[in-house]
């Protein structure tokens, strides 16, 4: 009968990823992944992927902000973060997904 035998290895993320946590920090390279793979995400969006606070999201979110890789906008009392050029161009420089191409 085999086993299987899942390792830590087993669950790191792909290198590319990686190379981006390196950059960014993990949480901020999965809030940057997170925000293009919705094409936008709100904070309450990224907080129940995430599984931690709303102040943590939005730390991450503003320092993003800063570095000019995301934008937000309020709309009531939602949050909306949506990548920009630069962004995208992050993320596509490390292979991964970027905002979905506009026809």
């Amino acid at each position: 009968m085999a086993t299987t035998n899942s390792s830590a290895s087993d669950r790191r993320p792909p290198p590319r990823h990686r190379a981006l946590a390196a950059l960014l920090g993990a949480t901020r390279a999965q809030v940057l992944l997170l925000i293009a793979i919705h094409a936008e995400a709100t904070t309450n969006d990224l907080v129940d992927e995430l599984a931690v606070s709303a102040a943590t999201v939005s730390h991450h979110t503003s320092v993003l902000r800063h570095s000019a890789l995301i934008t937000t906008r309020r709309d009531g009392v939602s949050v909306h973060h949506d990548l920009t050029p630069l962004g995208d161009t992050l993320l596509r420089a490390h292979g991964l997904p970027g905002a979905p191409l506009q026809p």
